[in-house]
């Protein structure tokens, strides 16, 4: 039976659903049952004003299967932007599109429109204030959580490096939590993040990132001490253990992202062979929110029995080049920067502790 883990955002005890679980769901998670009607055909660029009366006026209850109890994605959007309207934050020649980024709280390549039950849905929105947010989350069973968007849509989420001030959205309404799986020649994963200070990266078949690390791993390059230096949330990291790395350090200067690497390692535990709770060795909520330079902190460890035996797992919160004064030898160093960012003092910190050093 999976270990209950507690929600870092909302507190609750079902928000994170441990991965064996997702990937056990994950087809038929937003599939219409037997019963469900067929896909309306409601233009995403029609005005508000010109769809059909039930759409304008759609409420909680309505177009909903009552056998199932979901709603097709173009309703519930139809419903939040009915509710835009009411409240003047949208005019009557708004049209769905115009309503922000709908995002499924467990994203993957889904081959249909889905279909979607409660707190199925994130939103990250432009023009919304937080009472109209909370409406959004009260009113509409679907949505999960609201976030404001800062910025411009292509900015990333999160911080090029220590030396930079953080980048993040605003959530004003509900929870942001919310998975991806995570496919590779070795396996799946559900990686999970808080959405607002995450870089949101939508989940493909095919990800250049992952294969990367099948290129190094039909090169055996992945099987000994594997350090992901700009983890994020632990993605790459974690799918090294699935390809048999005897020993993963994850490292990132920021402290969302190895809050969210730790939320991981309890997510992924059985899939991975890792005993159900890491050993926390530093308070995350006490870590500064970029770390401190020269001092890398050890926050978290995690052992068991992964693809190729005993493994174990290191979670530092560091800025990569602090963190090479504290390993003394790794066979591979990943570092996945943002695009734009100089990754020289990274490779210079690391290519007399690494057998190889990968830029992604």
């Amino acid at each position: 039976m999976s270990a209950v883990i507690i929600c870092p955002r909302c507190g609750s005890s079902g928000c994170v659903i441990p991965a064996e679980e997702v990937l056990e769901s994950i087809s038929s998670m937003y599939a219409a049952c037997q019963s469900c009607a067929p896909d309306p055909l409601i233009s995403k660029q029609l005005p508000f004003y010109q769809l059909d009366q039930p759409v304008r006026n759609v409420d909680d209850a309505a177009m909903r299967c009552q056998n199932c109890g979901k709603r097709h994605l173009d309703i519930v959007i139809a419903h939040v932007l009915g509710i835009l309207v009411r409240e003047g934050l949208r005019g009557k020649d708004a049209s769905l599109s115009d309503v922000g980024t709908p995002m499924i709280t467990i994203g993957y390549p889904v081959p249909f429109p889905p279909r979607l039950g409660r707190d199925m849905l994130i939103l990250v929105m432009d023009a919304i204030d937080r009472g109209t947010a909370e409406m959004l989350v009260n009113e509409v069973s679907e949505v999960k959580g609201v976030i404001e968007r800062n910025g411009e849509p292509g900015q990333p989420v999160g911080i090029l490096d220590a030396d930079h001030t953080p980048h993040t959205y605003n959530l004003l309404a509900g929870c942001d939590v919310r998975g991806d799986v995570v496919s590779s020649a070795f396996g799946e994963l559900c990686i999970y993040k808080t959405q607002s200070d995450t870089h949101i990266e939508f989940s493909r078949a095919e990800s250049g990132k992952i294969g990367v690390l099948e290129s190094l791993y039909y090169q055996r390059k992945l099987e000994g001490v594997v350090v992901d230096g700009c983890c994020g949330a632990g993605t790459l990291g974690l799918v090294a253990v699935l390809a048999g790395a005897r020993e993963v350090i994850l490292n990132d200067a920021f402290r969302p992202a190895v809050k969210n690497t730790i939320l991981n390692i309890k997510a992924n535990a059985s899939v991975l062979g890792l005993d159900p709770e890491p050993e926390i060795h530093t308070d995350p909520s006490k870590l500064p929110l970029i770390a401190d330079t020269g001092t890398p902190r050890l926050v978290a460890t995690a052992h068991g029995d992964g693809a190729s035996g005993h493994v174990d797992i290191s979670v530092y919160h560091s800025d990569l080049a602090d963190l090479a004064t504290v390993i003394d030898r790794c066979d591979l160093c990943l570092v996945d920067a943002f695009i734009d960012v100089s990754t020289a003092r990274f490779v210079q910190a690391w290519k007399e502790r690494a057998g190889i050093v990968v830029t992604i």
